[in-house]
C-alpha cells in the first residue's frame, strides 16, 4: 500500500519538475541555440522567401525592349521610319532613309535621316580651313522627335564617319557653305525636328563609305548606320 501511495505522489512531482525545467529555458535574442543543463533548444528558422521567385523585372528595361520591336513608325513629317532592330541598332540603310533610335532617357525616340553627303565640302570661313592634305566631308542630318520626351544633346558628338579603308573619324567644329550646322547643342520637343550639317576632317584621298549615329552623344545602345558609297 505504501508503495502505491509513493508512486501516486512521486510521478506528478517528476512531471511537474520536468515541465518547469523546460519552461525555465531562456530564448536567445540572437537566434542561437540555448543550453539548459541536459536540454538543448534550437530555435527553428523558417525561410523568408525565395529571392529568385520575386519579380525583378525592370520596367524601364522592358519598355526599351518594346521600343526596339522592329516596327515602322511615323516621324513628324509623315515619313515612314525604319525602327532599329535591337540594342545594336539597324543598318546599313541608304541615304534618304530614316531610322528610329532610342535614347537613354526613358521613352525618348528619335527619327534620324541622312539627307545628303557632300564629299568635298567648302569651309564657311577662310580662317578655319582643314590642314594641308585634308578635306571636309559634310553629312546633312534631320532629327525628328517622335516621342513625348524632350531631346537635348549636341548631335555632332554622336556621329562617326567611316571611309572605304575602314578608318573611322569623329566630327569637327568646322562649318561649311553647303548648309548650316546644328550650332552646338539642340533641344527638340515632342513632334519637333531639327536639320543640320555634321562635318568631318579626313585625308584628301579618303572616300566616305558609312555614317553612324547614336543618341546621347554616342552613349545610347542603339546606333543607326547609313551607306554613303
Amino acid at each position: 500500500m505504501a508503495l502505491i501511495v509513493l508512486l501516486a505522489v512521486g510521478v506528478p512531482l517528476l512531471l511537474l519538475s520536468g515541465g518547469a525545467a523546460v519552461a525555465m529555458v531562456l530564448t536567445d535574442t540572437g537566434g542561437g541555440p540555448v543550453a539548459d543543463g541536459a536540454n538543448l533548444v534550437i530555435p527553428s528558422r523558417e525561410p523568408l522567401g525565395n529571392p529568385s521567385a520575386q519579380d525583378t523585372t525592370d520596367p524601364a528595361a522592358g519598355q526599351a525592349g518594346q521600343d526596339a520591336a522592329g516596327q515602322a513608325v511615323q516621324d513628324p513629317t509623315g515619313q515612314a521610319v525604319q525602327d532599329s532592330a535591337g540594342p545594336a541598332g539597324r543598318g546599313p540603310v541608304a541615304v534618304g532613309e530614316a531610322v528610329a533610335l532610342a535614347g537613354r532617357t526613358p521613352g525618348l525616340r528619335m527619327s534620324v535621316t541622312v539627307n545628303q553627303v557632300v564629299a568635298a565640302a567648302t569651309p564657311a570661313s577662310d580662317l578655319l580651313k582643314p590642314k594641308a592634305g585634308a578635306k571636309l566631308v559634310a553629312v546633312e542630318v534631320t532629327l525628328a522627335n517622335t516621342s513625348q520626351a524632350v531631346y537635348g544633346d549636341a548631335p555632332s558628338n554622336g556621329a562617326w564617319l567611316i571611309d572605304t579603308q575602314g578608318q573611322q573619324y569623329r566630327s569637327t567644329v568646322y562649318t561649311v557653305r553647303e548648309g548650316q550646322s546644328f550650332g552646338g547643342s539642340a533641344t527638340i520637343n515632342a513632334g519637333d525636328s531639327r536639320k543640320g550639317m555634321i562635318v568631318f576632317e579626313v585625308p584628301e584621298g579618303a572616300v566616305p563609305a558609312k555614317f553612324q549615329f547614336a543618341l546621347d552623344s554616342g552613349f545610347a545602345e542603339q546606333k543607326g548606320e547609313w551607306t554613303l558609297s
